[in-house]
């Protein structure tokens, strides 16, 4: 209940108790805070990704043990990261070039993998992928008829990117959804 309160001009005023004292303010803070702690952390083993981000799927009887000890995934992998599932199908170095690029990259490598879109909602591709070149950098898009769009629910997309590289040698190929909390799936391959 509010107080009331004469004014210096003779009228009386109701005073309000500021927000923090109110109850709705901490039950509506009690709210958050248990939604951010649910959304940090409790999360059991059986559902934590491996450490190289993503989980192997498997199509054959293959032991699962030697299996997640690798550290990076390969080429003809296939990996579950979130609702997508990524299929890294091919990492090549290509010598088509962008006549209207004003870069012009010591090597271009061409990667195509499918994306299987496990979800209910519609995801984008074409930027879902990253890649670390031998020296550790981040290679850029290349602009070289790359894929790009998105695939529907309970549907699958055959993806083409392109990426310049400063040199040829392992490379690294991280794979995430656009929107996603999930580790990036995280494949080695060398050109």
């Amino acid at each position: 209940m509010a107080k009331k309160v004469m004014g210096e001009d003779g009228k009386m005023y109701k005073v309000k108790k500021p927000f923090y004292k109110r109850i709705w303010f901490w039950v509506l803070v009690v709210i958050i805070v248990l939604v951010i702690g649910g959304s940090l952390g409790g999360e059991s083993n059986d559902k934590k990704a491996s450490d190289n981000g993503g989980k192997k799927v498997e199509s054959t009887a293959k032991s699962s043990k030697q299996k997640e000890t690798a550290s990076f995934y390969n080429v003809g992998d296939t990996v579950k990261v979130g609702d997508a599932t990524y299929t890294l199908n091919s990492v090549e170095l290509t010598d088509e070039r962008n006549q209207f690029e004003e870069k012009e990259p010591a090597q271009v490598v061409k990667i195509t993998y499918t994306v299987k879109n496990d979800g209910t909602e519609d995801i984008p591709v074409g930027a879902d992928v990253e890649v670390y070149g031998s020296d550790d950098k981040k290679a850029e898009t290349y602009a070289n008829e790359n894929t790009m769009g998105s695939v529907a629910s309970g549907k699958q997309m055959d993806v083409t990117a392109h990426f310049a590289l400063n040199q040829p040698g392992e490379i690294e190929i991280h794979f995430a959804p656009l929107i996603s909390f999930e580790k990036a799936a995280k494949f080695k391959a060398t050109v």
